[in-house]
């Protein structure tokens, strides 16, 4: 889910689902989202496959009705920022399958709330592949990590938490804002000038209390 561009390494999906196909011939991987990568990544899937298991939705409003039909979140991007789509199918129950990036081990622990699939490694294709098997065949895994998921959106990310994670930060901001500038109106009035007779203690005790 998002925009087709290459940070989100769509390909490695594709190449995943082919493998995964082996063993379910029924799987459909759908691409939700639009982007300029579209069109050569559905030559790449017609090549790789077909696109009877492949389908390319384009923009979705009602990502939310989709997602909770969904078996698995799978999520290859070099996300530099947190990613809405893992968020909502955290609260949705759907496992998800991401890339291990920073950003993302924020929000997963892998192998209890999910899995998370080594960037720039080959092997990661397969990875993604085995886990999502696991998921597919085994109902006590996947209502595991379905539970898990869901009880950390509740207790880490609800709206309630996150706005307060954030006001929290944005008084600290300001305060050393505040600190800041009130820090360079002193000097701009009481300058700290060194000499011969006066230490560096010496002279910051001129200021003002």
């Amino acid at each position: 889910i998002g925009r087709l561009i290459p940070e989100k390494r769509v390909k490695d999906l594709i190449w995943a689902a082919d493998l995964l196909r082996v063993l379910h011939d029924n799987l459909r991987l759908l691409i939700i989202g639009d982007g300029p990568l579209r069109p050569p990544l559905e030559q790449y899937a017609r090549l790789a496959s077909d696109l009877d298991h492949i389908q390319f939705l384009g923009e979705r409003p009602d990502v939310w009705r989709i997602m909770p039909h969904l078996d698995v979140l799978w999520n290859a991007s070099e996300n530099r920022r947190p990613s809405i789509a893992i968020l909502e199918a955290m609260a949705a129950g759907v496992p998800v399958i991401a890339s291990d990036t920073q950003m993302n081990r924020e929000f997963i622990v892998d192998g209890e709330t999910g899995y998370l699939i080594p960037l720039h490694e080959r092997s990661g294709r397969a990875d993604r592949a085995r886990h999502t098997d696991r998921v597919f065949v085994d109902s006590v895994v996947a209502t595991r990590l379905a539970t898990a998921s869901t009880k950390a959106s509740s207790d880490k990310f609800s709206v309630e938490n996150m706005v307060n994670s954030y006001t929290t930060l944005y008084f600290e901001e300001t305060a050393h804002m505040r600190i800041g500038s009130r820090l360079t109106r002193w000097r701009s009035r009481y300058p700290l000038r060194q000499s011969k007779h006066l230490s560096v203690k010496e002279n910051v005790g001129r200021l003002p209390k």
